[in-house]
């Protein structure tokens, strides 16, 4: 008897920590003017992102949105290296890029229209969607289990890249900053 409730106090403890890891662990960032180097921008714009763990810690899904963002150039994650102050701030720098949500590596194209609503949505689901930031102090870089603990660290920041085309501009302004015009740790 004493085994039988071993086993099913064993068996039940196992099913409840799976459950757990399956869960999924939610992460948001409330974005606001900031650059990925940590300089204010005078905007109206705003956004949040939101990023969940899933499939016992195999896989992301995220949603970002956005209001008022002119000249969308890129979206995507930093991770600031490892021995950085957690959570990161939105005062100092954010780091390398991890995962690109929309636009691509500069030279990229600009929207010009006004975003308001969805930016991007879906899933990270393989180690190829990642790009692996350099860090020598971080054997998972590249990796879904590095953004993972990065993301867990408050490493990780969403940071929303506007442009006008114009290069001649040199303070961050909305509408017109290259170096990032939202940003937000993810928490």
């Amino acid at each position: 008897m004493i085994r039988k409730t071993f086993a099913a106090l064993a068996l039940g403890l196992a099913l409840a920590g799976s459950a757990v890891a399956d869960s999924g662990l939610k992460f948001r960032a409330h974005l606001e003017g900031f650059t990925a180097g940590g300089a204010p921008v005078d905007t109206k714009a705003a956004g949040e992102a939101r990023v969940e763990i899933i499939d016992g810690g195999s896989a992301l899904q995220f949603r970002v949105n956005v209001a008022g963002i002119d000249n969308l150039l890129m979206a995507h994650i930093h991770v600031a290296p490892i021995g950085s102050a957690t959570p990161v701030r939105v005062t100092e720098p954010a780091g390398p890029v991890a995962f690109w949500f929309v636009g691509g590596p500069p030279p990229g194209g600009t929207l010009g229209e006004t975003v308001n609503g969805r930016l991007a949505e879906g899933y990270i689901i393989t180690n190829g969607d990642l790009v692996a930031w350099p860090d020598p102090n971080d054997p998972m870089t590249g990796t879904i289990e590095g953004l993972v603990n990065a993301i867990m660290e408050g490493r990780a920041s969403v940071i929303v890249h506007t442009s006008d085309g114009d290069a001649t501009t040199a303070i961050p302004m909305a509408g017109d900053s290259p170096a990032g015009e939202l940003r937000g740790t993810l928490r």
